[in-house]
């Protein structure tokens, strides 16, 4: 997202004359596109846009494409992650859409010769700042969506049966992000783009100068920047963050909660089990609900973790952008030379969070992390192996199979039955840990082993 255009010029008083240029340049009342300085100083601009955006939006571009791909999954479909997947879709157009111009102004160096005319004027200003805030402020309000649908999920989970379903996730989606749009319809349209010609050191050079619509007259220039930026303040950075900490707290400490009931029931089966001499008959529903209650606490701490990164680089977003309104609203007090400055930093940190939640779905989602290896890890495995079972995958297929009496040599695990397990290391140990087990009763009970078949785990 390009923050640029919340400080491309101050509120002005009237209405623009579009029949002179010269005396609205003059006058404030209109500007000039000049692509080297418009996005900062130049000696920033040119190696942060010119090759460091690149380089992190071809890293995002990679990443929230293999997220999309892992999501769009049928088996992956829930409330949760149609919003991630909105998300994703979001976040990648907001880079995608500008980055044409960063690669043909600043990596290329056509900053200070551009071939300017109406539609190029037009789809400069749109590329670079209308379109990356409709899709980040899509970003926001889905976010704030998430938040509020594992709230439900975690704390009123009778409504969530009825409110968080898999079609009205879809439909909330398409919801928040015509919205977004439609909040952003006025910008496409206040602006008229007029290219004059220039001689510079003998070279006919074009320029385009944009001045505002006619239509604004309607309701003043004063009144209509004032209504955009505030709206943007308040209801796309202000609420949407401050609500965000909020359920942020109430879900960590909802899980902490579930974690100290999860504790004080596993030490009344125990303290059962024990006085009724009968540990294994509550053993098995105690670890069912275990690995539930811990699932859902895994996915509560993910999306946690997930709004946590996305306020620490939107909460100064929001700073700037209530300045720069307060600032132009009240009394001018504000550097917009260091304001564009510290715009491109925060522009490289947003960036760069954008591939970040990719590590955290796959570090914390065990669903996600299977299907990510069962579409790309997997195959790309079978490639290279020529099709036969690796030494490791060998000796997997080798396990021991279990009885509660009795222990045999398994037949070998197919090939197909390996890569459906979810989790080789674990299986390992289950098997291995399983068998000293089976061991240790085959002593005490010193009955004969019988060999049997069996297929793999």
């Amino acid at each position: 997202m390009s923050l640029s255009d919340e400080f491309e010029f101050d509120f002005v008083e009237q209405a623009i004359n579009n029949g002179s240029n010269d005396s609205c340049l003059s006058s404030g009342l209109c500007y000039q596109v000049n692509a080297s300085n418009w996005l900062g100083p130049l000696n920033m601009v040119s190696p942060i846009y010119g090759y460091i955006m690149p380089a992190l939006i071809s890293i995002t571009i990679v990443a929230n494409s293999l997220i999309l791909v892992v999501l769009s999954r049928k088996h992956m479909a829930s409330p949760t992650n149609i919003v991630l997947f909105g998300m994703a879709l979001c976040d990648l157009i907001t880079v995608v859409v500008p980055l044409p111009w960063y690669l043909y102004l600043f990596t290329y160096g056509n900053h200070s010769h551009v071939n300017w005319t109406a539609l190029t004027c037009y789809m400069f200003e749109f590329m670079l700042e209308t379109s990356p805030q409709i899709f980040h402020t899509a970003t926001n309000w889905l976010t704030l969506a998430l938040a509020v649908q594992r709230y439900i999920y975690v704390c009123h989970p009778a409504m969530a049966k009825q409110c968080c379903t898999n079609f009205r996730s879809k439909m909330l989606v398409w919801i928040l992000v015509s919205v977004s749009c439609i909040h952003m319809v006025t910008r496409m349209f206040d602006r008229n783009y007029i290219i004059q010609t220039q001689d510079v050191d003998g070279i006919s050079t074009s320029v385009c100068t944009v001045a505002f619509s006619h239509w604004l007259n309607i309701v003043t220039i004063d009144a209509y920047f004032l209504s955009f930026y505030w709206f943007r303040v308040l209801f796309v950075q202000l609420i949407p963050c401050f609500t965000l900490v909020i359920i942020n707290t109430l879900l960590f400490q909802a899980m902490k909660r579930a974690e100290r009931r999860r504790q004080k029931l596993m030490v009344g089966r125990v303290r059962s089990a024990i006085s009724q001499h009968s540990s294994q008959s509550v053993e098995q529903p105690h670890g069912k609900e275990t690995k539930r209650q811990r699932d859902a606490n895994s996915t509560t701490l993910m999306l946690i973790i997930v709004i946590a990164a996305f306020l620490i680089v939107e909460v100064p977003v929001m700073v700037i952008t209530a300045l720069h309104t307060i600032s132009s609203s009240l009394y001018e007090f504000m550097d917009y030379d260091v304001v564009k400055k510290i715009t491109l930093m925060m522009n490289v940190v947003l960036c760069l969070s954008y591939p970040l939640n990719f590590a955290i779905y796959c570090g914390m989602s065990r669903q996600f992390r299977v299907t990510f290896r069962g579409l790309f890890y997997d195959p790309v495995l079978r490639v290279l192996s020529g099709g036969q079972l690796s030494r490791s995958d060998q000796h997997l297929g080798e396990l021991t199979c279990r009885t509660r009496f009795q222990i045999s040599p398994c037949t070998t695990m197919k090939k197909g039955d390996l890569l459906e397990a979810t989790d080789a290391s674990k299986l390992m140990k289950t098997a291995f840990r399983r068998d000293s087990e089976v061991e240790e009763v085959d002593r005490k009970s010193q009955r004969p082993r019988q060999d049997i078949a069996c297929t793999a785990v």
